[in-house]
């Protein structure tokens, strides 16, 4: 199930809601979370029954390894073991699902062999709710995890809003938070904080990153008719894509938490606002940064050590978030980059300070920051490094005509029409205008517009809030038609 669909808005919610609160409100304050999680137990399943083994045998597995290291620790007995066997667990279940038929075709290549492939079905939001348990068992082991019962533990791991995409939900964050009886009763300001909340997730994702990436489909399917302005556009057209998706996603999940008085922890920060690919990514995914710091960076050393051992640190952090987004050498290259990226803002810390100083210097670093994530984002959006070097090819194949069926990727129906009406469509023209149209306001929204969260923090409804936002909800009803699921799903 996702949640630009008709049977999530229409039913799922609805029933959810409905059922939590009015169980709550009848102190049946258990029964209530039971409910929360069979329901989450049915948006997982929806997409495929046979995931459900996975993930409540996963929440098994890791409730018993917490137990154990529970027992261990008020014994007074170390509880290292338990941790390496739990994480190890863990890594163990992501990486036959996630990386088999990877570490398969590389024994194929380097040994010349002929192994078949299993093709094993990714279920989805595995790397989210794996890492999340990794973090809750480490954490349980350090004594850092109070004692949870198996429904709040359950319910922590499978929480619908944040269970296939995020944000990476610690336990300290959200598990007190069910047993909190303020935040068991309906609230009309936060309920209407995440309705502001999911519909501008939803608009994200329905009028923009959905058209976006119909461009994008259509450059990585059409290399051979890529040329430098096409080329650019359809990178540009990514860059705008997986930000709006993948941000409109966690819009929608925090705004969903927040309709139940539940919050989840912010997972962007205006990161193309940033100037340096440091600044991007202490605005990007922070949930994952943060974990990422917390579990691997830091028990490596950190910092500390010189500043060899904190460059490999960094290296070994990027390598690994570019193997947790996908089974391929393109993003483990795409990962490393950006560690190499990182390591170079460091060393020139000091001139970047002091280019940031005055506007014009700090709007040149921003542009060769553009330009930097631009070309990264092409490793991380192709198949393989054959396809990311052919894009490349028509990246710099020179100026020439933009092919009509990548200007008609931008060919939205309302404002089609809306240029028909005033005779702008003649020649080609209308689809050239929707192009440049669309790609502008791409950069006035992320450079200008503001945080989703930081909205809804301090939001006070006004009859006019209410009208425009439901104007923007029809708009994007009206759009569900060809509902598409996020693109960190694949992940």
């Amino acid at each position: 199930m996702v949640f630009n669909s008709f049977v999530f808005i229409l039913l799922f919610l609805p029933v959810c809601l409905t059922g939590y609160f009015g169980l709550n409100h009848f102190h049946r304050y258990n029964l209530a979370k039971a409910f929360l999680l069979g329901m989450s137990l049915w948006f997982y399943g929806y997409f495929h029954v046979a995931y459900l083994l996975i993930l409540t045998g996963s929440i098994l597995l890791n409730y018993l390894f917490y137990r154990i290291g529970r027992a261990k620790n008020r014994q007074n007995k170390s509880t290292k073991a338990v941790m390496v066997i739990g994480v190890a667990c863990n890594l163990a279940v992501l990486g036959f699902f996630k990386y088999t038929d990877f570490f398969l075709e590389n024994i194929n290549v380097v040994c010349g062999t002929d192994i078949p492939l299993l093709h094993i079905l990714l279920p989805l939001g595995i790397s989210f709710f794996t890492f999340q348990q990794i973090g809750f068992i480490v954490d349980a082991c350090r004594e850092e995890a109070g004692e949870y019962s198996f429904l709040d533990y359950a319910l922590f791991v499978s929480f619908f809003p944040q269970l296939i995409a995020g944000p990476i939900v610690t336990h300290d964050e959200l598990i007190p938070q069910f047993a909190d009886e303020k935040k068991k009763s309906f609230r009309a300001d936060n309920f209407s904080a995440g309705c502001v909340l999911f519909i501008m997730g939803l608009a994200k994702k329905v009028l923009l990153a959905d058209m976006f990436g119909r461009a994008v489909a259509w450059g990585y399917g059409s290399l051979e008719a890529l040329n430098t302005p096409s080329a650019l556009i359809v990178m540009l057209s990514f860059y705008f894509q997986i930000y709006f998706d993948f941000s409109g996603y966690s819009d929608m999940a925090v705004g969903l938490g927040r309709m139940m008085n539940l919050t989840l922890p912010q997972n962007f920060d205006m990161p193309y606002r940033a100037v340096t690919l440091h600044g991007f990514w202490r605005r990007w995914h922070i949930t994952l940064t943060r974990f990422l710091t917390k579990y691997v960076y830091v028990p490596l050393g950190g910092s500390r050590g010189g500043r060899a051992h904190t460059y490999r640190n960094i290296l070994i952090v990027f390598m690994l978030s570019g193997l947790w987004h996908g089974a391929a050498w393109g993003f483990v290259l795409w990962g490393l980059l950006n560690g190499a990226g990182i390591i170079l803002c460091r060393i020139l810390e000091k001139p970047i300070a002091r280019m940031s100083e005055t506007w014009y210097t700090r709007a040149v670093l921003w542009v060769c920051n553009l330009l930097c994530v631009n070309l990264l984002w092409v490793l991380f959006r192709a198949e393989d490094l054959h396809t990311a070097g052919a894009f490349f090819a028509g990246l710099f194949r020179g100026f020439g005509a933009v092919p009509q069926k990548l200007l008609e990727s931008f060919r939205a129906g309302e404002f089609w029409y809306a240029l028909k009406l005033l005779h702008l469509t003649d020649g080609g023209n209308g689809d050239r205008i929707l192009c440049a149209g669309f790609l502008a306001a791409g950069f006035l929204i992320v450079l200008c517009g503001k945080n989703a969260y930081r909205c809804a923090q301090g939001f006070a409804p006004r009859v006019w809030h209410g009208v425009g936002l439901g104007i923007l909800f029809l708009w994007c009803f009206v759009s569900l038609s060809g509902v598409s699921t996020f693109l960190y799903y694949n992940f």
